[in-house]
C-alpha cells in the first residue's frame, strides 16, 4: 500500500496554521550542532518554531505572554536574545509537541499525547480554558501548571487551527470543535455567544461544528474571523464573517451565527466542475485552495492583489464569481502548488521545485521581493513574472508560513528565514530592521534565525548530553524484506538480502541475527546530498523518491522494474549504489511525486498527474494496451515511455499495485484498474483482461463502481484483491477472496460477476461506530487503520500477520467482524499513524514514532535479530512486541 494521498493530508494539516498556517539519554554526545526545525508558523507579531527536539521556541511580539515565556517582554529585537538564550515553551513533564500554530496574539501547540495547550491573549476565551486571563505572560503559568483543553470525554485532537482571536481543533473522530470569540459565527454554532470564556462551555458541554449530514472533516483552516473546513468527500465549507465574500458563496452575509445557518444548510463551495479540494488556507478577510488537479484558487477580498488574479476584483461576493468562472492564481509555466499560507493581505505557494512566490500586499517588504510594490493586483504580474522568493544559494523551501504582515519560509537545511514588518523582532535578527522591502536584503544577505546549539540547549534542560532514538516518518513493507525513511530523511531496509534488496553493496541478509539492527544497521546511499521524500518496496526491490523529485530503485531487477534498461539486479555489489546508481529517467522535464512498487513492475506519479509505468508487461498491467515488458532494454523509459491513457482531462493523485494490476485513484476521486482480472480484482464484474488490447485503456476504461455517490480517498492492491477507503470513511474489497480478504464472512469472490459491485458490494463490518483512516493490502490480508488510532487486519493468518496470537484465518466465516474482531495489540497507551501490509507480514508506525512489525519472519524482515514469526502464538504482542531498533541521532 502507498499512502501518498494521506501524506498530503497530514502535511497540509500539520502546515497549516491559522494565519500561517521518553527515557532519559545516558551516553555522551560532545558536538554541537545548530537546532533544526521542523515547522514555522507566523501570528500578528510574534514567530514561533518546532524543532527537531519536538521543543516549541517563540519570539518576536509579547505582550499577552504568546511567547509562553513567563514574562511579556519581546524576544529578537535585541541583541543576545536569540539562539542558546532563546529558551523553549515549558509545556508540561516529559510533553512535546507535534503541531504549533499562531493567531493573532495567541499560541497553540498540539502535544505528544495528543491534546492541545493554548497561551497568550486570553480576553474572548481563545485559550479554552473557562475565563478570560491571559497565560504565558507571568511566572508559574506554563508547564504542568497549564491545563489541557478540554475537548471532551475520550477525545483527543489531530490537527489544530489558530484564527485571530478564536481556536479550533480537528478531534480524533473527525469532528471540529471551535472556541474564543464568535460575532460573526466563525465558531460554526448557530449564534454569536463567545465560548471559552466562561465555566462549563468546554468538554462535552461543546458542541461539534455541524457540518453536514454524515459528513467529517480532514483539515481545518482559520481566518481572522472565519474558518474553514475540507470534508470527507473533499468539498470545502467556510463559516463566520463574509464582508468580501471569504466564504465562496456569492453573497457577503456572515454564515454560522444564526440558527439553521450550518449543517446540510451549509453549501460547500463551488470550486468549479469536477474540482475538490486538497488543501485550504484562510486570511484576513480572503481565502485559498489547492484544488486536486494542484493548482490555486482564491476568493474573497482583494484589494491587493492577494487574490493573485491580475485586477482588485473582489471574488466570492456576488452571484457568478465561483466554481468555472473563479480563475486559478497563475504560478507560472507548468509549476503546481504543493502548500499555501495566507497572511493578512497577501498570499504565498511552495511550489513543485520547492521555490517559493508571494503576492498581494507588499508593505515592509513582505513578499520577499526586495521592494514594497504590491503584486497580483495589475495585469502581467503573475505567473514567470512574478519572481520567486530569494531564499540563498542553493537554498530551497519545505514550508511557508504568512504572518499578518511578515512571511517566513522553512529551508532545505532545516532552518528558518524571515522577513517582512519586524517591529516587534518577529524575524529573529536582534535588531527591529524592516527585512525585503529593500534590494540586496534577501538571498544569501539574509540570515536564517538562530535558535542554539542541541548539546548547550539540552544541557540547560537535563544537565547531561543527548542521544536520541531515530524515528519513523515511513514504512515500506517488501517480500522478505521492510524498510523504514528516518526522521532525517534516510533510508534503512533489513530483512532478505539475496537480490541486493537492502541497498547495501552485497547480498548480506541483515535483521536475522543478533546485533545486526540499531546503529549496526547501515543507512543506503542514494547520493551525495540526496535526502529521500518517499520509498515504496515490492517483491526483492524498492525504490526512492528523492528530494530533487526523482526516482531511484535497486535490488531485483527482472524484467527491467529497476527502469534502467536493462535486466541487471542492483545494490547487490560494491559500487552499485549512490552516485553510481542512475535516477530513472521519466521523460524530458519530468520529475515524480509519488513511486509504487509491485511484483514484477514499477509505476511513477509525474509532476504533470501522467502515470508511467514499467517492468513486466504480462496482463497489460502496464497500461499500454499490450503486454510488452519495458525498462528492460535501452531505448525504452524517458520520453519514448508513453504515459498511461486514464481518459480525456484525468490525472492521478494516488497508484497502488497488486501482482499482476495496478490501480489508479484519479483527480476526479474515481478509481481505474488495469492488468490481470482472474478474480475479478479490476472491479469490473467480469474477469476480462484490461490494457493489453488496443482501446481497452482511457475513456474506454470504465471507473470501478463503488456505489451511489460513492467517491475514493484510498486504494490498495493486494496480490489479486483492491480495496478502496471511501469518502464516507467506510471500506470496500473486492477480487480474491479464498481467506477471506474481503472481509465479508465468507470465501466468495466478488467483482468477477455482474451486480456485484456499487451498491450490491457491501462496506467492510469494522465495528461499531468505527470508521478508517488508512487501508493496507498485503497477498491475502487486509489491514485497516481505524478513527480510534488502532488497527484491524482480516483474511490469511498464515504466519500470524494478522496479530492475533493465532494463526486462523479471519473474514472468511460469520461473525468474525466487526466488534467481534479486536483490534491489533502493539502495547499499552500506544495508538497507530501508519499501517503497511505486503506478502505476509504487517508494520505499523506508533504515536510515540517507533515501529513494531509481525507476521512473517523467515529473513529477518521482523528486525528483530532473529527469524522466529511473530503474532502466531499467545504473548507475542502488546508490550512483549519490542520496536524495531534503527539507531540513535547523534
Amino acid at each position: 500500500m502507498n499512502s501518498f494521498i494521506f501524506s498530503l493530508f497530514i502535511f497540509f494539516g500539520m502546515m497549516s496554521s491559522g494565519f500561517a498556517g521518553g527515557m532519559l539519554p545516558t551516553a555522551v554526545w560532545s558536538q554541537k550542532n545548530s537546532m533544526k526545525v521542523k515547522q514555522v508558523v507566523g501570528g500578528q507579531n510574534h514567530t514561533c518554531v518546532l524543532l527537531d527536539n519536538s521543543a516549541v521556541k517563540c519570539w518576536g511580539g509579547n505582550a499577552t505572554g504568546q511567547l509562553g515565556t513567563g514574562s511579556t517582554a519581546n524576544l529578537g529585537d535585541g541583541t543576545g536574545e536569540m539562539g542558546d538564550s532563546l529558551p523553549s515553551v515549558n509545556l508540561g513533564t516529559n510533553r512535546t509537541a507535534v503541531q504549533i500554530v499562531a493567531g493573532g496574539s495567541h499560541t497553540c501547540a498540539l502535544l505528544d499525547n495528543s491534546t492541545v495547550k493554548c497561551w497568550g491573549y486570553n480576553l474572548r476565551g481563545q485559550l479554552g480554558q473557562g475565563h478570560t486571563n491571559n497565560i504565558g505572560e507571568a511566572p508559574g503559568q506554563m508547564g504542568d501548571s497549564l491545563p489541557a483543553v478540554d475537548l471532551g470525554t475520550g477525545r483527543t485532537a489531530r490537527q489544530i487551527a489558530a484564527g485571530n482571536n478564536h481556536t479550533c481543533a480537528l478531534l480524533d473522530n473527525y469532528t471540529v470543535k471551535c472556541w474564543g470569540l464568535n460575532s460573526m459565527g466563525h465558531l460554526g454554532q448557530g449564534h454569536a455567544n463567545n465560548i471559552g470564556d466562561g465555566a462549563g462551555e468546554m468538554g462535552d458541554a461543546l458542541p461539534a461544528v455541524n457540518l453536514g449530514t454524515g459528513r467529517t472533516a480532514l483539515q481545518i483552516a482559520t481566518g481572522s474571523d472565519h474558518t474553514c473546513a475540507i470534508l470527507d468527500n473533499s468539498t470545502v465549507k467556510c463559516w463566520g464573517y463574509n464582508n468580501n465574500g471569504q466564504l465562496g458563496q456569492g453573497s457577503t452575509g456572515s454564515i454560522g451565527a444564526s440558527a439553521g445557518s450550518m449543517g446540510d444548510a451549509l453549501p460547500a463551495i463551488n470550486l468549479g466542475t469536477g474540482r475538490t479540494a486538497l488543501q485550504v488556507a484562510a486570511g484576513n478577510n480572503h481565502t485559498c485552495a489547492i484544488l486536486d488537479n494542484f493548482s490555486v484558487k482564491c476568493w474573497g477580498n482583494n484589494s491587493n492583489g492577494n487574490l493573485g488574479i491580475g485586477n482588485v476584483t473582489v471574488m466570492g461576493d456576488g452571484a457568478g464569481e465561483m466554481g468555472d468562472a473563479l480563475p486559478a492564481a497563475d504560478l507560472g509555466t507548468n509549476r503546481k502548488a504543493m502548500q499555501i499560507s495566507v497572511g493578512g493581505n497577501h498570499t504565498c505557494a511552495l511550489l513543485d521545485n520547492s521555490t517559493v512566490k508571494c503576492w498581494g500586499y507588499n508593505g515592509n517588504g513582505r513578499l520577499g521581493l526586495g521592494h514594497t510594490n504590491t503584486l497580483g493586483d495589475g495585469a502581467g504580474e503573475m505567473g514567470d513574472a512574478l519572481s520567486v522568493v530569494d531564499l540563498g544559494t542553493g537554498r530551497t523551501a519545505l514550508q511557508v508560513s504568512a504572518g499578518i504582515n511578515h512571511t517566513c519560509a522553512l529551508l532545505d537545511n532545516s532552518t528558518v528565514k524571515c522577513w517582512g514588518f519586524n517591529g516587534w523582532g518577529q524575524l529573529g535578527q536582534s535588531n527591529m530592521n524592516y527585512l525585503g522591502d529593500g534590494p540586496g536584503e534577501m538571498g544569501d544577505a539574509l540570515t536564517a534565525i538562530k535558535l542554539g546549539t542541541s548539546s548547550s540547549r539540552l544541557a540547560k534542560i537535563l544537565d547531561q548530553p543527548l542521544i536520541r532514538t531515530k524515528r519513523f516518518k515511513q514504512i515500506a513493507v517488501g517480500d522478505y524484506f521492510a524498510c523504514a525513511l528516518l526522521d532525517n530523511s534516510s533510508v534503512k531496509c533489513w530483512g532478505q538480502n539475496s537480490q541486493g534488496q537492502l541497498g547495501l553493496g552485497n547480498m548480506t541478509g541483515l535483521g536475522d541475527s543478533v546485533g545486526e539492527m540499531g546503529d549496526s544497521l547501515p543507512s543506503i546511499d542514494l547520493g551525495t546530498g540526496r535526502k529521500v521524500l518517499q520509498i515504496s518496496s515490492g517483491v526483492a526491490y524498492a525504490c526512492a523518491l528523492l528530494d530533487n523529485s526523482t526516482v531511484k530503485c535497486w535490488g531485483n531487477n527482472s524484467y527491467g522494474k529497476l527502469g534502467q534498461g536493462h535486466a541487471n539486479s542492483l545494490g547487490d555489489g560494491a559500487g552499485e549504489m549512490g552516485d553510481s546508481l542512475s535516477a530513472i529517467s521519466l521523460g524530458t522535464g519530468r520529475t515524480a511525486v509519488q513511486i509504487a512498487t509491485g511484483s514484477y513492475h514499477t509505476c511513477a506519479i509525474l509532476d504533470n498527474s501522467s502515470v508511467k509505468c514499467w517492468g513486466l508487461g504480462s496482463y497489460g498491467v502496464l497500461g499500454q494496451g499490450n503486454t510488452t515488458t519495458l525498462g528492460d532494454n535501452a531505448g525504452e523509459m524517458g520520453d519514448s515511455l508513453p504515459a498511461v491513457s486514464l481518459g480525456a482531462g484525468r490525472t492521478v493523485v494516488q497508484i497502488s499495485l497488486g501482482s499482476q494490476h495496478t490501480c489508479a485513484l484519479l483527480d476526479n476521486s474515481t478509481i481505474k484498474c488495469w492488468g490481470n482480472n482472474a478474480s475479478g480484482q479490476l472491479g469490473q464484474g467480469n474477469t476480462s483482461v484490461l490494457g493489453d488490447g488496443a482501446g481497452e485503456m482511457g475513456d474506454s476504461l470504465p471507473a470501478v463502481n463503488l456505489g451511489t455517490g460513492r467517491t475514493a480517498l484510498q486504494v490498495a492492491a493486494g496480490y489479486y484483491h483492491t480495496c478502496a477507503l471511501l469518502d464516507d470513511s467506510t471500506v470496500k474489497c473486492w477480487g480474491s477472496n479464498t481467506y477471506g480478504q474481503l472481509g465479508q464472512g465468507n470465501t466468495n469472490v466478488l467483482g468477477d460477476e455482474a451486480g456485484e459491485m456499487g451498491d450490491s458490494l457491501p462496506a467492510i463490518d469494522l465495528g461499531v461506530g468505527r470508521k478508517a483512516k488508512q487501508i493496507s493490502a498485503g497477498a491475502e490480508h487486509t489491514c485497516a487503520l481505524l478513527d480510534n488510532g488502532t488497527v484491524k487486519c482480516w483474511g490469511r493468518n498464515l504466519y500470524g500477520n494478522l496479530g492475533q496470537g493465532n494463526t486462523n484465518s479471519i473474514g472468511d466465516g460469520v461473525g468474525e467482524m466487526g466488534d467481534s474482531l479486536a483490534a491489533i495489540n502493539l502495547g499499552t497507551g500506544r495508538t497507530i499513524v501508519q499501517i503497511s501490509a505486503y506478502a505476509y507480514q504487517t508494520c505499523a508506525v506508533l504515536d510515540n514514532s517507533t515501529m513494531k512489525c509481525w507476521g512473517s519472519n523467515t529473513f529477518g524482515q521482523l528486525g528483530q535479530g532473529h527469524v522466529n514469526n511473530v503474532g502466531d502464538g499467545a504473548g507475542e504482542m502488546g508490550d512483549a512486541l519490542p520496536a524495531v531498533a534503527l539507531g540513535t541521532s547523534k
